[in-house]
This record gives structure tokens, C-alpha cells and sequence, in this order.
């Protein structure tokens, strides 16, 4: 005679296990790396938003696996460095003042209008800033302190790169610090000189106040100032139509935002393995635990139509003395009987009258 499986049986309370909440970190940039190798601008953006700020892609824009990564700005409080854009010389069109306010609104406590950046020793605020923005699909739901590098090449007078001086590399100072808040930006640590094989430097530039992290945005606010004593930016006042990758002629250090990505390119170029842009996140996963209980009496039986005859009985008889069958996935139904999940075993368990089974799935949302 035919025979009808067990099919649909309800949670018991102790069988679920809700809101449990875990932290899961992962490599921060596309491809599942923590080291970014090669970074690109693309011809792609128009004039009008490299007005604003650069995209950067982890190979060549026309590649199909070109995905953003991060963003390059330049922001001035008072509106230097500015490109007019269609507006000529005119004085109403400032991107870097834009810039520079939208980030200090972000991240500054209200009533502070300046970036105010340390060393551990002394203090100096800066009118104007550099910054790199992780993009939003990459960090998820924050960076991770103490395992980001970035690695800036010193420029020479041209803005290009200077191969006769040695790159910087900068960390934050989570590992020796204690967490510092701010009202709109959240946790907050001091950029410095190091690596994270090393830990913060003690020598040259250890005494630089190279700006603020942080990690709740994946933002890097960078001191201009530092960067134009340390690291040779020659950051300029010019205001130009449009935004220019190049440094020659008339347009010579017109484009202040390029020159955070000729650095960091720079040094990729310079020596990838070692001079890599590292960087993890990290999310908090929710999840609901499902302890599916399968006792010796059940799902012992197949409906697979190939172990009927033609007039649906088994045409095994062990199915009906002693079956075995074996279990490779799960679903999980609403009380509506309607499917809404399915959980794959990594490999079919065995079942019978003699086996007894207790299977966790794992849901995530």
C-alpha cells in the first residue's frame, strides 16, 4: 500500500532561539581582499561631480569588474581651491567650502566649525582638509579599527609623484588610545604614522597630527596642513573652470582633490604588496536559531514518485520493513503553510527508525 510521510511539524518554543547577535568581520573591498592593490579614476564621472570629489574603482573603468571603492575629496572652509565649473571667476560657486561643511555638519559637534587634529602633544585646527570616504556598500555597517593602512607617496613640485622620497603609511591610534565621541560622528581616533605590523611610529612624523578616523562612516579626514609639510601636497588656492588631472601648464596645482589620489595610487604603483590600502569591516548579524528535532519515528518515508509502481504502492519492500532515507534540506513554513525559507545540509544524514537527529539552522536577517 502507498505510503504518506510526516511532512509539516510546529517549533516548540524551546526549539527557537531568537535575537541572537553576533559580530562579522570581513575584508573590506571588493573580490572579498583586505588589500586594495591598484586604484582607478574613471572617465566616466562627469566634470561636474570630480568638481566635488573622485571616485576611485579597483582596476581600469572599462573592465567589467570595475566596482567604486572609495571617494577623494578636498574641502576648504572659506571656499579655496575651488573649480567655477560653467561659472567662470564669478563668486558664487564653491565646491571645497561645500565640501568642507558638509563634512563638518557629518562629524563635528554643533557650535565647532573647524577640524581640530592632534598628535597626543599639541593641537592645530585646519581650514582646509583631504578626505577619503569608503564607499557605503563596502563597509557595511562600519570599518574596523586597528586593521586599515593607507599608504601615501610624497609628491614632488610638479604634483607627481616624488620617487626619491620615502611613502608614508598611517594607522589609527585605537590600539593605545581610548575611544573618543562626538556628538554627530560617533566614535573618533587619531590618524598617525605607523603600520600595522609595527604599530604606531616613534620617529619621523610620530609627531604629526595627521588627522581623524572615523569608523562608524568609513571616513579618513586628513590635515591639509600635515600634508603639505609632510607629504609635499603644495596644497593651492587657484580656482580653475573645470576640475584637471593634469599638473602642467596653466592648470598647475589646480585640482587639489586629484592630488590624495596621485598619493595613494603613487605608492601602490610604487610597490603594491607593501604599500597596499588594508582596511576589514565588520557587521552585527541578527539571527534566529531553528533546533529541528527529528525523532526515531519520523520522516522515516519517501514520497519520490520513482519508489512507486504504477498503482502507488512501494516497490521496495525494505522501504516498508526497514526504510532509510536521507534528509538534505530543511524548509521553513509560516502558519499559513506557505514556504518562506530552505535551509541545504552541507551533505544528505542518514534517517531511519533507529536514528534520531537534532539539526541547527541558522537565519540570518
Amino acid at each position: 500500500m502507498a505510503v504518506t510521510p510526516f511532512v509539516l511539524k510546529r517549533f516548540t518554543n524551546d526549539a527557537v532561539g531568537r535575537n541572537r547577535r553576533e559580530l562579522v568581520t570581513a575584508p573590506l573591498w571588493t573580490g572579498n581582499n583586505t588589500d586594495l592593490y591598484t586604484s582607478f579614476t574613471s572617465s566616466d564621472q562627469s566634470d561636474g561631480t570630480k568638481r566635488y570629489f573622485y571616485e576611485v574603482y579597483n582596476s581600469q573603468s572599462n573592465f567589467p569588474n570595475a566596482e567604486v571603492q572609495f571617494s577623494v575629496t578636498f574641502g576648504h572652509s572659506k571656499g579655496s581651491g575651488s573649480s567655477t565649473g560653467s561659472y567662470g571667476a564669478q563668486d558664487y560657486d564653491y565646491p571645497t567650502r561645500a565640501v568642507y561643511s558638509q563634512y563638518k555638519q557629518m562629524l563635528l559637534p554643533p557650535g565647532i566649525n573647524q577640524f581640530e587634529f592632534t598628535n597626543g602633544v599639541v593641537s592645530e585646527t585646519s581650514e582646509y582638509i583631504y578626505v577619503v570616504n569608503v564607499n557605503r556598500s563596502r563597509y557595511k555597517d562600519r570599518m574596523d579599527t586597528n586593521t586599515w593602512e593607507l599608504s601615501l607617496a610624497q609628491l614632488g613640485s610638479n604634483g607627481t609623484v616624488d620617487n626619491a622620497k620615502e611613502v608614508i603609511k598611517l594607522i589609527d591610534d585605537s590600539g593605545t588610545t581610548t575611544t573618543e565621541l562626538s556628538v554627530q560622528g560617533g566614535r573618533t581616533f587619531n590618524v598617525v604614522s605607523g603600520s600595522l605590523k609595527d604599530g604606531k611610529y616613534t620617529g619621523t612624523y610620530s609627531s604629526t597630527p595627521w588627522g581623524l578616523y572615523y569608523p562608524d562612516h568609513g571616513i579618513i579626514v586628513l590635515n591639509g596642513k600635515a600634508l603639505d609639510a609632510s607629504a609635499s601636497f603644495i596644497t593651492t588656492a587657484s580656482r580653475v573652470p573645470l576640475p584637471t588631472e593634469t599638473y602642467t601648464g596653466s592648470l598647475f596645482g589646480a585640482n587639489n582633490a586629484f592630488r590624495l589620489f596621485t598619493s595613494i595610487s603613487g605608492a601602490m604603483t610604487r610597490n603594491s604588496a607593501s604599500y597596499s590600502f588594508k582596511g576589514r569591516t565588520s557587521e552585527v548579524v541578527a539571527s534566529t536559531y531553528y533546533f529541528v528535532r527529528v525523532y526515531s519515528d519520523e520522516y522515516n518515508y519517501t514520497n519520490n514518485p520513482s519508489f512507486f509502481n504504477q498503482n502507488n504502492v512501494l516497490k521496495y519492500e525494505s522501504m516498508i520493513m526497514d526504510p532509510k532515507v536521507y534528509i538534505t534540506s530543511i524548509g521553513l513554513y509560516d502558519d499559513a503553510n506557505n514556504l518562506v525559507a530552505v535551509a541545504k545540509l552541507s551533505k544528505p544524514i542518514q534517517k531511519s527508525f533507529d536514528r534520531e537527529l537534532v539539526i541547527k539552522v541558522k537565519l540570518d536577517y
